[in-house]
């Protein structure tokens, strides 16, 4: 099986044509799942928007899928490609942590607007751009050069069923949204 996933993931990696303009998008995209970025958007949004409470079930949301980045990647210790880099990244590869907080993140904003008020063609354009936003972060992580396909497609998997159960639990079973 590994032998399979390595042959996948370089056969993705050389598939990547690397070029200037290419390299400052993706540098920009990556930068919506970096962890700083994302706290601050909890902060603002703790600190702006009126409804504290659901403020904090982002905020919790966020606290608990870094706490699981972190078990995934001391647990599996995975190194990063042996490839040329074009950003610089500490750290376990496996899951891509990044993959992770944008799924978590985006991921339950989308929630959130489908079980809104919103109109449904709103809710349509939303999800679908944070979907691509989610995506475009995870296939960023292998353009630079920091993750491997099969990390991305972990992190996808498990920020994903991660997720379901954190709706899961705030929304059905705690009413806390």
């Amino acid at each position: 099986m590994k032998k399979r996933l390595n042959k996948l993931d370089q056969s993705f990696y050389t598939k990547i044509k690397i070029t200037n303009i290419k390299t400052t998008v993706f540098k920009i995209i990556t930068f919506f799942a970096d962890a700083k970025f994302i706290a601050i958007l909890c902060l603002l949004s703790f600190l702006f928007y009126p409804n504290k409470h659901l403020s904090l079930v982002i905020i919790i949301n966020m606290l608990l899928t870094w706490v699981l980045i972190s078990i995934l990647k001391h647990t599996f210790k995975r190194s990063r490609p042996n490839i040329k880099r074009l950003v610089e990244e500490r750290g376990y590869s496996y899951p891509s942590g990044h993959t992770m907080t944008s799924t978590s993140f985006y991921g339950f904003i989308i929630f959130l607007a489908i079980i809104s008020n919103l109109s449904l063609t709103l809710k349509i354009i939303l999800t679908s751009l944070l979907s691509i936003i989610i995506l475009l972060i995870g296939y960023s992580r292998i353009y630079l050069g920091v993750h491997y396909l099969s990390d991305i497609i972990g992190a996808l998997l498990f920020s994903f069923s991660y997720l379901m159960l954190y709706i899961f639990f705030t929304y059905f079973i705690l009413n806390l949204i």
